[in-house]
């Protein structure tokens, strides 16, 4: 494994070959441990803090799923850990560069860019860089460097906590605020430039897997294929977990058939490297063109604001993805100055500020990613801009906005979002998919707790490989033995089930440690989530049934 360590501050580079980390398997295990080495208790925009890209032992080869990279870092949301994952095909590119890790810290003097190439890593001059969006910056450097790109945009630079980094205008490191962390870093973009040949132990074999594995996703990933990830919009909807109106209702009735609207948009299908998925969909609106909206996006911009107008989502996707923004953290912002403004908690005199405003929506990004009048305060995150507002009415989980599921009708999604390391978090576990389809009741707190912690550690195998969660979704895609057949196929070497959830349960607590580490406590969940939620039925979670989920999760992991 070759580990590249970059010093901004005194422009330096390190490169080692280390065999110390395969008990962690790669991507996010390694970059976990290696985290440990950032001061105790840094700002997370200290020089000293890191951001460690990684990759994993099944990326580079032409399969479905294998096209991805995983980002680890101490978060300025949460200040806490941080980590996020991007597909396309920067994983593959890295992989050809001979280069596993990438452990960046310091700050430089002057905008800089990285150039990784040949198990080398060139620091470079980005000042004729520095002020410019996603887009412009990777069509500069893929023209003049070439190779496949990751940058921050406008809000990077300008320190927004949920900054992210993109890659192909419309892939992102979306959660946590890597983008900010690299902003303070002065650093604009990393390139991969490879020309190494990927080697595979068993080369009929993993013809043998890809044929087994596209056959699983003719069969079970159709609409995925079809529809991307808004196919789960109407399921989500229906059974009344959809956020709405800042979390205040559980549908949107306004929504009903936008995912087939969005199909008259849709120009054609994006892919990662070697993915016959395709779950990118490239739509189209007037001059707007975006990869999207993600679900996730059409919930922040769209049902959370009470926002219906599909071309307004579109265009704040497109902001966002230039400026470098998470959309769900974004649209989580914006829908709680929405909700102050309705209860009379405050009053703003630039613009109308209401639910269902599509363009204060606009107006708010803008302002947002160049911390503009109230922009500056948005641009701190839910749980900082609350204390400023000197309001409690904040939706958070130790500093991270929700994604698009209310919990009170998903117990184990409510569970996932008070465990999961880097906050109120979909991800990690991936609750919400055996919550809807009933492999349990969703609002009953029995079996939730085992659930939750074996997805937890599974996961975190997946992102140490480092392999796509669309063809491991709970219930329909890949799980345990396939993962070891398919890690003895690429690898030669084998590791049994049970070992490879003895490593996920340590890579997960190592996680843990680290928020321990830096003071971050497990938070309760947001009081809203107390309260009655009505849909065709009432929803709530009840405290008992939230303490003895927690317990039981707690005696699983033995802490």
């Amino acid at each position: 494994m070759k580990i590249a360590y970059v010093n901004l501050s005194k422009n330096k580079v390190k490169i080692e070959d280390v065999k110390e980390f395969e008990a962690y398997i790669g991507g996010k295990g390694v970059a976990t441990k290696l985290l440990f080495n950032v001061p105790p208790r840094i700002d997370a925009f200290h020089p000293e803090n890191a951001v460690i890209f990684g990759i994993g032992p099944l990326n580079g080869i032409k399969l479905s799923g294998s096209s991805r990279m995983t980002c680890v870092f101490k978060s300025p949301l949460t200040n806490g850990y941080g980590e996020s994952q991007c597909g396309g095909f920067i994983g593959y590119e890295m992989k050809k560069t001979g280069i596993d890790i990438i452990y960046i810290f310091g700050k430089a003097e002057k905008p800089a860019y990285l150039v990784v190439e040949d198990s080398n890593v060139e620091i470079k001059d980005a000042t004729f860089l520095w002020g410019k969006d996603c887009y412009e910056t990777e069509e500069i450097l893929k023209k003049e460097v070439g190779g496949e790109v990751l940058s921050i945009g406008q809000a990077g630079e300008n320190l927004v906590r949920f900054a992210c980094i993109t890659h192909r205008k419309g892939r992102q490191f979306g959660r946590c605020g890597a983008g900010a962390v690299m902003g303070a870093k002065m650093l604009k973009a990393v390139v991969f430039r490879g020309g190494r040949q990927i080697e595979v132990a068993y080369l009929e074999k993993l013809e043998e897997f890809r044929e087994w594995l596209n056959g699983m996703i003719k069969e079970k990933l159709q609409a995925m294929k079809k529809y991307g990830t808004p196919n789960i919009l109407p399921l989500v909807n229906e059974a009344g977990v959809l956020p709405t109106k800042y979390w205040q209702e559980g549908s949107f009735d306004k929504f009903e058939g936008i995912v087939e609207e969005m199909q008259r948009y849709v120009k054609r299908n994006s892919s990662c490297y070697g993915c016959i998925v395709a779950c990118g969909k490239i739509t189209r609106i007037d001059d707007v063109e975006v990869e999207g909206p993600e679900y996730e996006t059409l919930f922040s911009f769209g049902s959370l604001c009470y926002n219906d107008d599909l071309k307004t989502i579109v265009k704040a996707n497109d902001l966002c993805d230039r400026y470098g923004m998470d959309t769900i953290s974004a649209g989580n912002v914006i829908a709680f100055l929405m909700a102050c403004s309705e209860k009379g908690k405050m009053r703003f005199d630039e613009f109308d500020i209401e639910f269902g405003n599509s363009d204060s929506i606009i107006n708010l990004i803008q302002k947002i990613a160049f911390r503009d009048g109230i922009g500056n305060v948005l641009a701190e995150g839910v749980k900082r801009a609350a204390k400023i507002f000197n309001v409690s009415d904040a939706v958070h989980v130790k500093g991270l906005e929700p994604p698009g599921y209310d919990p009170r009708g998903l117990y184990g999604t409510a569970l996932s979002y008070l465990t999961s390391p880097r906050g109120a978090c979909h991800m990690r576990a991936v609750a919400h998919r055996p919550n809807l389809v009933g492999l349990l009741d969703r609002t009953s707190p029995n079996g939730q707790a085992a659930m939750v912690k074996d997805l937890e550690d599974f996961y975190c195998v997946i992102d140490s490989l480092v392999f796509c969660r669309f063809l491991c979704l709970p219930v329909i895609g890949m799980y345990w033995d396939d993962i070891a057949r398919l890690y003895k196929i690429v690898t030669g070497k084998e590791i049994k089930v049970e070992e490879l959830k003895r490593i996920g349960e340590r890579i997960f607590d190592l996680t843990m440690k680290f928020n321990i580490r830096e003071g971050v406590e497990n938070e309760k969940l947001p009081l809203i989530f107390f309260k009655p939620l009505k849909h065709y039925r009432e929803f709530v979670i009840k405290r008992e049934d939230l303490e003895k989920m927690l317990i039981e999760y707690y005696e699983l992991r033995r802490m």
